[in-house]
């Protein structure tokens, strides 16, 4: 098992924002926050408490939380403020489903596109992966696994995908940290799907690229359906 805690930090580091485009980078900051599961399911976020850690006014903040909302990552609660979603079997089986389709097309489409140089530096963001995994490094195996994914979409070309997985990670993310803490991914077996990807890449084969990405996203989730279920069996008290 990894050897950090399985707790994500309560109120994550913050760089403090400066006054230009305070809107869109305290938008642009929690966003990434919660694609990284810094912020765990059902954690509520209080304006004041961000506002200060950014030091910015509660204005921007209280905007940012209102477009979250509207992008389905936060849930807003009878204060003005807002909580990160709980998670279910059926909400997780449905972004899974989703993923595989849409994140799976992009990947296919990377296929089509990737250069020996976009192959590279996949490989590079590959092997900063697993020397994080082996040293048991969570939130930069949580981050590594982003960066990876994210270049590949990149490579797609495809500005009309990208939103939509954006938007899938804002949902996934607050639980993905979880999943890194539950697998032992050390000795290369946290990126084995990610060199899969690469391998297919470098042969041109969607197919194989798709398939490694949906035994990806899979292991992940069925990970985290089995500590739901184990939670939603635990008895109460």
């Amino acid at each position: 098992m990894n050897s950090e805690t399985n707790r994500p930090t309560l109120m994550p580091d913050f760089e403090r924002v400066s006054t230009e485009t305070v809107q869109s980078r305290v938008h642009g900051r929690l966003r990434e926050l919660l694609m990284l599961g810094r912020f765990a399911p059902g954690h509520p976020l209080k304006i004041a408490d961000l506002a200060e850690a950014m030091g910015t006014s509660a204005q921007p903040v209280r905007e940012s939380i209102r477009q979250l909302v509207a992008e389905r990552a936060l849930e807003a609660l009878p204060n003005r403020s807002a909580r990160v979603p709980g998670m279910t079997l059926e909400r997780l089986e449905d972004l899974r489903r989703v993923r595989l389709a849409i994140e799976g097309l992009a990947a296919e489409l990377a296929t089509e596109r990737a250069t020996a140089e976009d192959i590279d530096a996949l490989r590079a963001l590959m092997a900063v992966g697993i020397e994080a995994d082996n040293s048991g490094a969570i939130d930069t195996t949580v981050q590594m696994n982003k960066r990876f994914h994210f270049a590949l979409y990149a490579i797609a070309g495809s500005s009309t995908l990208l939103p939509f997985i954006e938007s899938l990670w804002l949902q996934i993310g607050p639980i993905m940290r979880q999943s890194a803490a539950i697998f032992d991914g050390r000795g290369g077996r946290g990126n084995e799907m990610h060199a899969r990807m690469v391998e297919g890449l470098d042969r041109r084969d969607k197919e194989a690229v798709r398939e490694a990405l949906a035994d990806d996203i899979s292991r992940s989730f069925n990970l985290l359906a089995k500590d739901l279920a184990r939670t939603a069996e635990r008895p109460a008290g």
